[in-house]
């Protein structure tokens, strides 16, 4: 506040005038007459400072729209189209692809060393039994649902859990020994 009052009595030499009159020698009616003005002079300030700090915010806020609207163009595949001087849609179709999927989906002996690329594991794995490798399959590698792998397997989510565990567990020891 006090840098307020400085301000207001730098403003002009009629504050400095009425300032000495109020305050100094006592006079009501110039002490009046400077309130009224100090008065309006921070109705100006306030103002100017709400307005200032509106338009502010509101180029933050258009400037954040700005980037989101740069983020998503970025994402997006148009083009201009040279010769037309208009934008022109690239799409890419949109089909899912899973390598794993297409390396032993389809097959019914897998071979897990094009599985994997780690030559240990694909040992390890390999000494695994048929119904571990085909839990650690799904449970691990497709990231089914135990209950899901029990259904497609016959068997309780207990007896998919137990599989599952021994089968880290042996997997686990192979790799340490190995």
């Amino acid at each position: 506040m006090k840098s307020v009052v400085k301000n207001f009595l730098k403003e002009n030499d009629e504050n400095k005038k009425l300032y000495v009159e109020g305050i100094v020698l006592k006079d009501l009616k110039a002490l009046d007459k400077l309130e009224d003005k100090f008065n309006d002079y921070l109705f100006k300030t306030y103002l100017c400072s709400y307005i200032k700090k509106s338009i502010q915010f509101a180029s933050m806020k258009i400037k954040k729209k700005g980037n989101n609207v740069t983020n998503r163009e970025r994402l997006c595949l148009n083009v201009l189209d040279i010769n037309f001087q208009e934008e022109r849609v690239n799409s890419i179709p949109d089909k899912k692809m899973d390598i794993l999927y297409n390396l032993y989906e389809l097959k019914e002996n897998i071979d897990y060393t094009q599985v994997f690329c780690n030559e240990k594991l694909s040992k390890s794995f390999n000494k695994l039994t048929n119904k571990e490798k085909k839990v650690i399959n799904e449970c691990v590698m497709k990231d089914k649902a135990q209950v899901d792998v029990a259904k497609a397997l016959g068997i309780s989510r207990q007896a998919v859990s137990k599989v599952k565990k021994t089968a880290l567990k042996k997997l686990r020891e192979e790799l340490k020994g190995a």
